[in-house]
């Protein structure tokens, strides 16, 4: 009987050294940062200029897959040389940024038993929040450039309109979800640390506990 009574402590000592850590809030949220990521590579219209009332330019990462390679300049000569190259530095970002919240999504939906791969996602999280921005920032910098350029005396008569196109917003929407999924990575830790001390004195416990019970026996 004593035997049997000794066995429940560390049966829960050992499924407590095998239980896998996860963190399924960072990898929902990390799901819609990825979907609304690959949503606005997909549309074109990160920003667009319309001159004389003709068919808008669009900008965004497909004008960059359509160049194939050819960035010598812009045949509308809206953009130089440095705004295309630009341009192809943020299409490599949000494409890096889809690469890296697919894997935070992934590690931190199927967890690990090891704390240094644990971690691994935090840093995807984070990583992919700092691409999205970059994309963000690359993408502001080149429509404010473009704006001020067609306000220069070459381009006084000409009726002219820029505005940010719904793939702007939709990454927006991006870097909010990869943003609370960095957040809500980084909350698990700190929580975890702080169970950390809790958890070692109950296994030290459990494996304490039988010691008394077996001198008992010997003493019977």
């Amino acid at each position: 009987m004593q035997q049997q009574q000794q066995q429940p402590p560390v049966a829960v000592a050992m499924a407590s050294r095998l239980r896998v850590n996860r963190n399924l809030p960072a990898a929902v949220t990390q799901c819609f940062s990825v979907v609304a990521l690959c949503t606005a590579v997909a549309d074109p219209n990160w920003f667009q200029v319309v001159l004389n009332g003709t068919s808008p330019q669009i900008y965004g990462v497909a004008y960059v897959v359509r160049l194939q390679g050819n960035i010598t300049a812009d045949p509308n000569t809206v953009m130089n040389y440095e705004g295309i190259s630009l341009l192809i530095v943020m299409a490599t970002c949000s494409y890096i940024g889809i690469l890296t919240g697919f894997g935070a999504f992934i590690l931190s939906f199927l967890g690990s038993r090891h704390p240094l791969l644990f971690n691994i996602p935090i840093m995807l999280h984070f990583i992919t929040a700092i691409l999205d921005i970059g994309s963000l920032a690359l993408c502001s910098y080149l429509y404010f450039q473009v704006k001020s350029k067609l306000r220069r005396k070459k381009f006084e008569k000409i009726t002219m309109q820029t505005t940010l196109g719904e793939s702007f917003v939709i990454a927006v929407f991006a870097l909010m979800f990869a943003v609370t999924a960095s957040a809500l990575s980084l909350h698990k830790v700190l929580l975890k640390d702080m169970r950390v001390p809790e958890g070692r004195t109950e296994e030290e416990s459990a494996l304490v506990a039988p010691q008394p019970c077996g001198n008992n026996e010997e003493s019977g």
